[in-house]
């Protein structure tokens, strides 16, 4: 392509050729970026999307705290399946175990049912038989001590009856009085006693003549 001689500008002035020849290089050559100035291969390996949508996070978030972008949710959610799947990776062999302990656990606790169930049947024997035991001891010692009784109230009986205490008691005679224990007894003890007559007649009986003394001194 030949080289214009002369140029105009887009305000309809004309260039020198000394501009010309500058322009004209300037023009016709690329030019060439430096490393920091988004070259082709910074362009490539940087991710477009990622610093947009980084961008209208930093935005959103400085007006509203509470704001979390569709990416971050992604990514949570991601987190937590694979942290669901680990950790349901690490059950599965628990869970097999577990089912293991848990048939050595029912079997155990079968024995161990067994056994108290023994323990528990030999204490009810047990118990039973003391039961027993301390009955019979009641019984023999109520029939012991109504024994007794009898035995003290036929005792008393015999005492009692004269007819058939005879060997003791030489008579029938009864060795006290029945007033031997009143209070006024023998309170008349040293009055002379008169004896008693009886006279037919009203005015010369004993019984007029104390009346008279008394009351006609």
């Amino acid at each position: 392509m030949p080289k214009p001689n002369n140029q105009i500008d887009t305000h309809g002035e004309h260039i020198p050729a000394e501009m010309d020849h500058v322009v004209w290089a300037t023009i016709t050559s690329n030019p060439h970026r430096k490393e920091g100035q988004q070259t082709q291969e910074e362009v490539q390996k940087r991710n477009l999307r990622d610093e947009l949508e980084e961008r209208e996070r930093k935005h959103f978030s400085s007006k509203d705290k509470s704001y979390v972008d569709e990416r971050d949710r992604r990514k949570s959610s991601s987190l937590l399946l694979e942290g669901s799947k680990r950790d349901e990776d690490k059950i599965v062999p628990r869970e097999i175990d577990a089912d293991d302990s848990d048939v050595e656990l029912k079997s155990d606790d079968e024995s161990d049912d067994d056994d108290d169930d023994d323990d528990t049947e030999a204490l009810m024997a047990e118990l039973e038989r003391i039961k027993k035991e301390r009955a019979e001891d009641r019984l023999r010692k109520e029939r012991q001590q109504a024994e007794e009784e009898a035995k003290m109230k036929e005792a008393e009986l015999m005492r009692g009856n004269p007819l058939i205490n005879m060997n003791n008691s030489g008579s029938f005679n009864v060795k006290r009085r029945w007033d031997d224990d009143v209070v006024f007894k023998n309170q008349a003890r040293g009055e002379t006693k008169t004896p008693k007559r009886f006279i037919n007649d009203t005015i010369r009986s004993d019984f007029h003549r104390k009346f008279l003394h008394r009351y006609m001194k």
